[in-house]
Parts: C-alpha cells; sequence; structure tokens
C-alpha cells in the first residue's frame, strides 16, 4: 500500500492508496498502521485517510480518527486525500470533480499545485448559548454541525482553559464537541485554535473549525462572508460563504496541502 505524510494547513495525516483493495480498514488496522507508520519529526498524527476509488470527476476515501474509528468529517485531511488522488490519477480533474468521503460528497477543486478547496453544504445544525445557559459554562457558546461537531467561543486561546474540558464533555453535546478558540486580529482576520475531539489537543489547524467559526462569526455580525483563519500551524485558511438574508447555503474551505516526508 503507497502511502505519505501529509498535511492541509499545519493539520498532519497519512494518506494511503488503497484503490486495489476492496474491504475497508477495521479500527484496530487503522490504528495499528497509524501507530505503526509515526512522523520522523515525531509530532502527532492528527488522522488517516484512504483513497479507495477514482474515476473521471469522482474521489472516494474513508476518514479514520487516530484511534481507528471512522471519523465524520475532516476537512483539511479531504483536501490532502483530493491533492494525492489528483497527482496519482491525473484523469480525475475534470470542471465538476466530486469528492465522496465517509458517504458524504463534496464538490472539491484543485486551484493550483498547492492549494485544494472544498465546498461545504448548510450547517446541520446552529445553536447559540448565550452566558449562563449552559449549566457551568460562563462565556457565550455557538454550535455548529458541519459534519463535525463544533463549538466556537471568543480567545484566549488556550487548550488549558478549564471552560475547553467543561465544553469538550458537555451533557448538551452527547457526542462530544471540538472547541475552537478565536482572537480577531483586523478586518475579516482571525486567529483561531481549535481543541481536537479524538486528537483531545489543539491542532495545528482544524478545516471544519475555521468553517463553523467563520460561520458563527459571521451570524454575529462580526465578519463578513469571506474569513480568513491563522491557525497555530501559521498556514493560513481561507473561508468564504454563500448567504441569503443570514441563511448560509455553502461555505468554501481553501488552503494549502503539502507531502511532508
Amino acid at each position: 500500500m503507497m502511502w505519505r505524510h501529509m498535511s492541509g494547513a499545519g493539520n498532519t495525516f497519512i494518506v494511503a492508496d488503497r484503490r486495489d483493495k476492496t474491504v475497508l480498514l477495521s479500527t484496530t488496522e487503522a490504528k495499528d498502521f497509524i501507530t505503526s507508520h509515526q512522523r520522523p519529526d515525531g509530532s502527532v498524527i492528527e488522522g488517516m485517510l484512504t483513497i479507495d476509488q477514482t474515476a473521471v470527476g469522482h474521489i472516494v476515501g474513508t476518514y479514520y480518527n487516530p484511534d481507528g474509528s471512522r471519523g465524520m468529517m475532516c476537512g483539511n485531511g479531504a483536501r490532502c486525500l483530493v491533492r494525492m488522488a489528483m497527482d496519482l490519477d491525473q484523469a480525475i480533474e475534470s470542471s465538476n470533480v466530486q469528492l465522496t468521503l465517509n458517504n458524504v460528497t463534496y464538490p472539491v477543486r484543485r486551484i493550483d499545485a498547492d492549494r485544494v478547496a472544498i465546498t461545504f453544504g448548510p450547517p446541520h445544525s446552529i445553536q447559540r448559548f448565550d452566558i449562563g445557559e449552559l449549566e457551568n459554562v460562563d462565556v457565550a457558546v455557538t454550535y455548529i454541525n458541519v459534519n463535525s461537531d463544533h463549538v466556537v467561543i471568543d480567545g484566549p486561546r488556550e487548550a488549558r482553559r478549564p471552560i475547553v474540558q467543561t465544553l469538550r464533555y458537555h451533557v448538551n453535546f452527547p457526542r462530544g464537541v471540538n472547541v475552537n478558540m478565536v482572537d480577531h486580529i483586523s478586518d475579516s482576520t482571525w486567529h483561531i485554535a481549535t481543541f481536537e475531539r479524538g486528537v483531545e489537543a489543539v491542532t495545528g489547524a482544524c478545516g471544519t473549525g475555521a468553517i463553523a467559526s467563520a460561520i458563527a462569526l459571521y451570524l454575529e455580525g462580526r465578519t463578513g462572508i469571506e474569513s480568513d483563519f491563522i491557525p497555530p500551524s501559521g498556514r493560513p485558511l481561507h473561508v468564504s460563504l454563500t448567504t441569503t438574508n443570514s441563511a448560509i447555503h455553502s461555505a468554501i474551505l481553501t488552503g494549502d496541502t503539502q507531502y511532508d516526508f
């Protein structure tokens, strides 16, 4: 099985070509593969993606969490998978490419050699909680499901804040959530740090976290339909929203991808 260490805007992954296989990896197989193929620099592997099928205009893949379970969605991992799939099979590229990841389909586009964009549909759920509405939570919180569960709060961007663990396992979010902390830089540019479910740490970046944050900030009137996010990696992510009367129709996530080793 051919595989590479990759990163998307600082999120670190293994991406593997399994087009010659017909059965998905089991939880144990995925976890063991991640464990036995650590990054040479010692940094954490934040997920694994497999290219399962390719055809003209279509890529099928699977995303696995670090513990080997199949995840919901990973925006930056998806973008890495698209780049590698297109590098392996140039017949994929067309004017209308679709990625089916964990049985959900997204339009994708390769912008240049390094940058890939992926389009998400409208969020499945949005809930705003003012201060005091959530038990043991003393900050305003926005919950957004973009095929991955996120909450968005203002900074400081510190993983050790007690509120991070409170929200990560809060009873109101039975699946658990990723916790995004944002600080304004200027205009529509923001610092962001995401404490990711499954990794249980602040990661170099989080694509769905950037999307959730862009939606939350837009609905609060704090940013426009175009937003830039600077994650801990320093490698920026851009989110572009399409809206009608404040209703979110889609979100396009754009950022870099690279082969690391």
